[in-house]
């Protein structure tokens, strides 16, 4: 790294750690203020599942472990975290980078599979609130099929497996997204489908799908598909009698793991009569870690 004075900027999504958060939550990713049915849903669901939500917690913890780990390999820098829909938002983070006298920022987005209100939009708001303000500033690649990353998927969908019945098919979940994001190019299938083929391929899977989740309660268009359910009851109508859920779209638990899978497709499995398991996230899992100090440290190689 060069003599300026250099930063790790973490950009994620951002959650609510309060009830009192959640409103101004839903409203900041809807972009717009929602039906109050809407609001009120999502507030038992953070009420379910205790009141907030984990993730902005696991994500400082993932920042402060970055941050050890890059030091062990000799890299002199600070790691900061901005939100896209939370506190410390995209903006409020940069300007501390700014304030701190941080010179030199590498952007990593904690999003591996790339779309427009994930890494794209959290690229477009740090480049908003940085560039021009620091000498250098540069974005990590797609990480989605990082080896460190695989690694980990692998190692714990297979510790998952062991407390499961042998040959319990998997399926594969992500959030939903509306469909004219992939139509207008998003690769956020394309690289999902990437990284599943390769965990099960490196598990010798024999059945495995990939479904969506989690479509927004203000829906007005069509999303992804099939949803997870829709692929639990085929899996049920064909004779199984069990299913594990895999969340690989999210690095992290959160409301989307925490609630839509743990209580509602828990549930649905309870309904239709299938046994449930589900494979926990990654979120300060040391081959995650790795995998972002690694797409750190070859982007600032390559800079």
């Amino acid at each position: 790294m060069s003599d300026m004075k250099s930063a790790v900027f973490l950009v994620g999504f951002g959650g609510p750690e309060s009830l009192e958060e959640v409103p101004p939550f839903v409203e900041s990713v809807l972009g717009r203020t929602p039906p109050e049915n809407v609001t009120r849903g999502a507030v038992e669901r953070y009420r379910t599942i205790g009141g907030g939500s984990p993730l902005p917690a696991t994500t400082r913890r993932q920042a402060e472990l970055v941050g050890e780990e890059l030091k062990r390999r000799g890299v002199d820098a600070g790691v900061y975290v901005g939100m896209l829909h939370a506190d410390p938002t995209i903006g409020a983070a940069a300007d501390q980078i700014v304030a701190d006298g941080v010179e030199d920022v590498t952007v990593v987005s904690l999003a591996p599979y790339r779309c427009e209100v994930s890494t794209d939009a959290y690229e477009t708001a740090a480049r908003e609130a940085l560039e021009g303000r620091v000498e250098r500033l540069r974005f990590t690649p797609d990480w989605n099929l990082a080896p460190r990353y695989l690694d980990g998927l692998a190692e714990m969908l297979a510790d998952a497996l062991t407390r499961a019945p042998e040959g319990t098919p998997v399926i594969f979940a992500a959030h939903s997204l509306p469909q004219r994001m992939i139509d207008q190019g998003d690769p956020y299938v394309e690289q999902l489908t990437a990284t599943t083929k390769e965990v099960a391929s490196r598990l010798g899977l024999a059945d495995w799908h990939l479904a969506y989740q989690s479509v927004s309660a203000a829906a007005r268009e069509p999303w992804l598909g099939p949803a997870v359910e829709e692929v639990m009851d085929e899996l049920k109508a064909r004779g199984e009698s069990a299913v594990m859920v895999d969340p690989i779209g999210f690095i992290a638990d959160h409301v989307e793991t925490l609630y839509d899978n743990d209580v509602e497709h828990a549930g649905h499995a309870g309904e239709i009569g299938i046994d449930f398991y589900r494979c926990r996230c990654l979120n300060d899992h040391p081959a995650l870690i790795d995998a972002l100090c690694d797409v750190v440290t070859d982007a600032i190689a390559g800079a």
